[in-house]
């Protein structure tokens, strides 16, 4: 799609670039009130310069306007485009007044065009992954929230500050919280409240004077369509290097989330939960970050006319953020209550996460999250990576995972690997049920029935008894924890509640010759019962763990519902290729148990040397190294931090030189 770029000023040359790299987009063609300036950025980015806008539409060959004029511009020359027929993406505002920003929606409707408009901060990363909490129940009802937007001193660090302050910091700043919080609450419906100042009308910049009557610094509460209601503050007299930029602090009955910059879109965005009382916890992207930059939503946008599907940064929403902007200026004047037009502004679906991508891929996917689901099955859609609950650390050791557990969920862990043998599943249902944890849908819950109890009956009982210890009613995936069978010792209960004596009798029965008491079951007569659960609505998927390929093509041979999981110990000393690609020729998905257990693993000096060239730890490389591979690793740890970090290894990508390096330290000969 052609592209031609309205305003070659700074932000012209933010643009640029992202257009060029953008598969589909061409820029072709530019136009300034300033000549020379069109020319010489037509000549940096080979497009053509035209004398003035007449000509650039009369002339040119662009299907796609981008108008990045001044504030007080846009609507003039997006309605000159609209009028003259190519689609219209323009920086925001989508106009300085309520009725011109509707008529600029209406007029792309009736002429069979696109329009849409800046910020795209709600695509950010961080504002999705913070998006997703609060789709997943973590906060309860939310009932307020702060939002910050205090974009500072423009004399200071904008090279054209005079246009900025005039349009004020509503216009030029609240428009990117507000473009979050829209999408997360919906629209707008009315101005509680709203104080309006000016506190600093003269201005000084390269030597020249002069004054605006523009408030400056403007406070006010919203009431939006779900009930929630926020204080947003806009300034352009705060300093925009105090600890509030466009900090965004959102608070329900069971917990709460804060992003430390609403308004950035780029990657590496910080986003913290807090359960009801207790301190932030980190949240790192489960998924390759976007970093997204100021043509994404250009390219969005033209994805989604040759995808026929609605688009994003919509006019639409354009046109309902300056809506509110009118109405927070009109209940500073007049003192009370004002609505807001909403005129059929629905807020989009969220985009789907990206697990494909590597974080230099140049233009990330952008559908929804509604399209990601369609066709696809819930039993194939595991989390990237997953939090091992086995308390048992060697020896007699065994560790209480309960707070490390309510770590991993708070962290974005979404997948757990439970059993009975691990004796807690009753402790992890109670963690589940308790607010702030995410809702049932939000979670993959894997568990195992324990060799002891093969036997078709005790199999059924078994999962009777995880689904009641967890408090749900189906399970993700039920696996066999081994493919022996040994004598029933009778239902394996809390064992984290009996001593390490206690357990093992009850786990580990041995004959007289001190070798595991075999059962007389087959694994068809097991399986036979696992496809039963399946059948019955007990679990979505089967799987298995610590099968070899021999095992695992016995157990195909007569299964009538294969297995969708294999699970297996794997790290780089032991990385079990073979197994790997024999399940991926099968559609088995392969999930590694005790990545990071190897002995003298992570003090490896080859994955030292690889993480310090990244800049992470070894723990982060080889779990890494499992995701590149498409295994699913699941870490397990007593320590926050730990827990916390084993989550972030979405920020970076191995190299294909840290690949080798990595295989040639195999040991399984």
């Amino acid at each position: 799609m052609n592209v031609a770029i309205v305003g070659c000023g700074t932000i012209a040359d933010r643009y640029a670039p992202g257009i060029s790299r953008a598969g589909g987009l061409d820029l072709v063609g530019a136009t300034d009130l300033d000549r020379e300036r069109a020319d010489r950025f037509a000549c940096a980015h080979d497009a053509t310069a035209y004398d003035d806008l007449d000509a650039l539409l009369e002339e040119g060959d662009a299907s796609l306007v981008c108008n990045l004029t001044t504030h007080e511009a846009h609507a003039a020359i997006t309605r000159r485009c609209l009028e003259a027929g190519p689609h219209v993406y323009s920086e925001k505002p989508l106009a300085m007044d309520a009725a011109d920003a509707w008529g600029l929606v209406e007029l792309a409707e009736q002429r069979g065009v696109r329009l849409g408009c800046a910020p795209i901060s709600l695509m950010g990363d961080a504002q999705q992954r913070a998006w997703r909490y609060l789709r997943e129940g973590r906060l309860g009802t939310v009932r307020t929230a702060y939002a910050e937007c205090n974009i500072g001193r423009l004399t200071e660090w904008n090279e054209s500050p005079e246009p900025f302050l005039r349009a004020g910091p509503l216009y030029d700043g609240a428009v990117y919280p507000l473009s979050v919080l829209v999408g997360y609450f919906g629209p707008v419906v009315e101005v509680e409240a709203a104080n309006t100042e000016l506190l600093l009308g003269e201005h000084v910049h390269e030597g020249r004077s002069f004054e605006v009557e523009t408030p400056d610094h403007v406070v006010c509460v919203l009431r939006f369509a779900d009930g929630v209601s926020v204080r947003l503050t806009a300034s352009m007299y705060v300093p925009h290097r105090t600890r509030s930029f466009y900090d965004l602090e959102i608070h329900g009955d069971d917990g709460s989330i804060h992003l430390a910059d609403a308004a950035a879109f780029d990657a590496g965005g910080r986003v913290e939960f807090a359960r009801l009382g207790r301190e932030y916890r980190r949240v790192p992207s489960q998924s390759v970050p976007r970093d997204l930059e100021y043509a994404s939503g250009v390219a969005e946008m033209a994805a989604a006319i040759n995808e026929s599907r609605p688009h994003y940064p919509s006019g639409r929403r354009a046109a309902h953020l300056v809506a509110v902007i009118e109405a927070i200026e009109s209940r500073a004047e007049t003192g009370g209550p004002v609505a807001v037009e909403t005129a059929g502004f629905e807020r989009p679906a969220p985009l789907k996460t990206d697990r494909e991508r590597t974080p230099s891929s140049p233009s990330p996917a952008f559908t929804t999250e509604a399209r990601e689901e369609s066709g696809t099955s819930r039993a194939h859609a595991m989390p990237p990576i997953g939090f091992g609950c086995s308390r048992y650390r060697g020896g007699e050791e065994y560790v209480d995972l309960r707070e490390s557990v309510e770590v991993a969920l708070d962290a974005g862990y979404r997948l757990l690997d439970c059993a009975e043998l691990y004796g807690n599943e009753r402790r992890i249902g109670e963690i589940l049920a308790r607010p702030g944890s995410p809702d049932r849908e939000a979670l993959y819950l894997l568990s195992k029935v324990w060799n002891t109890n093969h036997a078709p009956e005790h199999v059924r009982a078994a999962c009777e008894r995880t689904r009641d210890a967890l408090g749900v009613e189906t399970l993700d995936c039920y696996m066999l924890h081994w493919p022996d069978a040994w004598a029933h010792q009778g239902p394996l209960e809390d064992l984290a509640e009996l001593s390490h004596e206690e357990a093992t009798e009850l786990t580990f029965p041995v004959d007289e010759s001190g070798d595991p008491e075999e059962a007389d079951v087959t694994l068809a007569e097991t399986w036979r019962a696992m496809e039963s659960l399946v059948e019955a609505g007990k679990t979505r998927t089967l799987g298995v763990s610590n099968f070899s390929t021999t095992e695992l093509d016995e157990l195909l041979d007569t299964a009538e519902i294969p297995p969708r999981v294999v699970q297996v110990s794997r790290n780089p000393y032991t990385p079990r290729e073979d197994l790997v690609r024999f399940c991926e020729e099968r559609d088995m998905g392969v999930m590694a148990h005790s990545p990071l257990s190897a002995e003298g693993l992570l003090d490896d000096p080859v994955l030292e040397a690889i993480a310090a060239d990244h800049g992470v730890t070894p723990a982060q490389v080889v779990l890494r190294w499992n995701v590149e591979r498409g295994v699913v690793p699941i870490p397990s740890s007593t320590d926050e931090g730990h827990v916390i970090e084993n989550a972030d290894v979405f920020g970076f990508a191995l190299a294909e030189a840290d690949r080798e390096r990595i295989d040639a330290l195999d040991r399984s000969g």
